[in-house]
């Protein structure tokens, strides 16, 4: 009789790792709720530059992503994305002000899923938005740019790993391209003058998502 208990919880840990095992951790009509944060390193290039050392300046920026899925088949996803964004920034060795970089980001993205098996959910996608962009000196001239243009994001390789039924961690790694083709360069002096920027490079981030 000591026996049956013993049976009855190797059948309950039999029939868990069944479950686990046939289990998918993307099925049509999952709705899934993510936030996190993500580092972004970018060249940021001057189309008008005629500089000829060829060497483009760089950024970076931390972002704070809120996005929605929801699974259109088995394989496939859609949602979207905001994002606010913060640049880094340090002192002027000159002025002594430190400026200030951000942008409000939104992306319409689109997943596909090609590991989705038990607790762990692979995926790639292609996201379409705008970014808006604003810079500020912050120095005597008060100068600023101020630009909308449109946002790329190729996500190369996403992971979700489910810790619960509905609740996971993620690492994501990306390669965002943002254009500001009619930017504005305003200053205390009267500057007014139409500036274009080209952002391009790779992001790294981690969230944790809900799935109901």
């Amino acid at each position: 009789m000591k026996k049956y208990p013993v049976l009855l919880f190797l059948i309950v840990i039999l029939a868990t790792l069944a479950m686990n095992l046939n289990a998918q951790s993307f099925e049509k009509g999952n709705k899934i709720i993510d936030a996190g944060i993500k580092i972004s390193i970018y060249n940021i290039d001057d189309p008008d530059d005629n500089d000829e050392d060829g060497e483009d300046d760089r950024a970076a920026s931390y972002t704070i992503p809120i996005g929605f899925e929801y699974a259109i088949s088995d394989r496939i996803g859609a949602g979207i994305e905001i994002g606010i964004c913060n640049y880094f920034t340090e002192e002027d060795t000159i002025t002594r002000a430190i400026a200030k970089a951000n942008s409000f980001d939104v992306l319409l993205k689109g997943n596909f899923h090609w590991v989705r098996k038990g607790k762990a959910d692979l995926y790639s996608g292609l996201g379409l938005g705008f970014s808006s962009f604003k810079y500020e000196s912050n120095d005597n001239l008060n100068s600023s740019y101020k630009a909308t243009g449109p946002y790329i994001r190729i996500s190369v390789l996403n992971a979700r790993l489910y810790l619960a039924d509905a609740f996971a961690l993620g690492l994501h790694f990306g390669l965002p391209i943002m254009n500001f083709e009619d930017g504005k360069l305003t200053d205390d002096l009267g500057t007014d003058l139409n500036y274009r920027l080209r952002f391009s490079g790779w992001d790294l981030g981690a969230s944790a998502a809900i799935r109901f």
